[in-house]
């Protein structure tokens, strides 16, 4: 692992480092990470709270979004904005922290402000690829790029409730917003609409929030995503993921992803194909570096692609934990900033590709649930399609961590199967916190795998 740890030593070691953004505990490999690497200190800049599990070994300066805000979206850019225009309490902690103005600073994946107090980060995201968030713009790019893909329309959103019928092949459609309010993830803006009352309440709805929806059928299977990564010398194409995205009647829920399920060989094949084309062309055409990631659908006629996420998702961190500690999101941070690393796409392709296929991970969660009890790291069992809190001197079929509004658990890969879909298990996880942790999420189920 020289080839990761030469560059990012060379930038940290000896010297402070400050790293920004989420909640805290999102931080604390990193930050071990980093004081292995060299670092002296590192200040954690926590935006959105103290966040469930570990605290990282560092001094930590939180913050939240300011106000109620509820919804999930507004939430997310509120705490971006908290780096691009910092209050008192991040300003004094960071000058405290970094008086002579020569820490290191490193940001989240969503991370849009090229500094922070006036430090430069390492890495952030451009304007132009930000851009490629927006729903409605997709398709034609994955024209450009020559991937199949589910037809489509954009339509005013004033105007969807009359222009949705003729691509209902018999299970719906499908509407995202644009990006007008700033992008938006995990089911926030999209609506699935089968009958005219669902369409009337859509648009009135997702109004509030665009002016345009894209609108395609319905596509029934297992929601995916494949991570690309854009070095300078090619495409990096990874493994599929899991989305588990699950359905209380015709509301869609994201409830976090997982490897443990395959696709067949032929759909696996597929997706990574359309990962390179897509990363080529991103290459090409705005001079792209680092992860991005293509979510679809599983579908019985193959992968269709419904969104593209130009930076570092879920499903990455997911393939690579416990890689024998290399800490990507730091790495592809180098890569963005235009350091030498040096790993070609073909070696990192097949490290990340060896490992994640040999060592399946994941877990079902979801944030800005109700959680009136706090646990950490409490083991339940599996057994008969329901959960149960373990005996002590029981074998754990998964880790459960609630606290401030977050609920997870993470399956425990000896025991959870690897080729089937992980739905019915994280499904059954949320009856089993609503009556544990008094979450309140209401009845899920989980979708059909539709390729075998």
């Amino acid at each position: 692992m020289e080839w990761w740890r030469r560059p990012l030593g060379a930038l940290v070691s000896g010297r402070r480092v400050i790293v920004a953004g989420g909640p805290a505990a999102a931080w604390t490999s990193l930050v071990a990470a980093l004081r292995d690497l060299g670092a002296t200190d590192v200040l954690v800049v926590a935006t959105e709270g103290t966040g469930a599990g570990p605290q990282p070994e560092a001094t930590v300066a939180v913050v939240d979004v300011p106000g109620d805000e509820s919804d999930a979206m507004v939430r997310l850019h509120a705490a971006i904005d908290l780096l691009a225009g910092p209050p008192p309490a991040i300003v004094d902690a960071v000058e405290a922290f970094d008086a002579d103005r020569t820490a290191v600073v490193f940001g989240t994946f969503l991370t849009e402000t090229p500094d922070l107090v006036g430090r430069p980060l390492v890495a952030h995201r451009r304007p132009e690829w930000v851009a490629l968030e927006d729903k409605t713009i997709v398709d034609a790019l994955l024209d450009r790029a020559g991937v199949t893909r589910a037809a489509s329309t954009v339509v005013p959103v004033g105007d969807a409730a009359q222009a949705w019928r003729p691509l209902d092949h018999g299970s719906g459609t499908v509407w995202a917003a644009d990006a007008r309010d700033g992008y938006h993830g995990g089911g926030a803006r999209t609506r699935w609409v089968t009958d005219d009352d669902e369409a009337c309440a859509a648009a009135a709805d997702l109004a509030p929030w665009c002016d345009a929806v894209r609108v395609m059928p319905f596509l029934e299977g297992i929601a995916t995503s494949v991570h690309g990564i854009v070095l300078p010398d090619d495409v990096v194409a990874l493994r599929p993921v899991e989305l588990v995205t699950l359905r209380r009647g015709h509301d869609l829920r994201y409830a976090g992803c997982a490897t443990f399920w395959d696709p067949p060989s032929a759909i696996r094949d597929e997706m990574r194909e359309a990962a390179r084309r897509v990363g080529a062309l991103l290459r090409d055409e705005i001079d792209y570096r680092g992860a991005f990631t293509l979510d679809g659908v599983a579908t019985a006629d193959g992968f269709r692609p419904t969104e593209l996420n130009p930076r570092f998702g879920a499903g990455l961190g997911v393939i690579t934990r416990g890689l024998d500690g290399l800490p990507l999101h730091l790495v592809l941070d180098l890569v963005v900033s235009g350091t030498h690393v040096e790993v070609s796409a073909t070696e990192l392709e097949a490290l990340l590709l060896e490992q994640s296929d040999a060592n399946r991970s994941g877990g079902s969660w979801q944030l800005h649930v109700k959680t009136p009890l706090e646990v950490t790291g409490r083991a339940a069992r599996y057994e008969d399609g329901t959960w149960r809190w373990a005996e002590p001197d029981e074998p754990s079929d998964g880790d459960v961590v609630a606290k401030d509004g977050f609920a997870r658990i993470s399956f425990e890969a000896s025991r959870t199967p690897v080729g089937p879909s992980v739905g019915e298990r994280s499904a059954a996880f949320w009856r089993f916190a609503d009556s544990e942790l008094g979450t309140n999420v209401g009845p899920l189920t989980a979708p059909p795998d539709v390729t075998r």
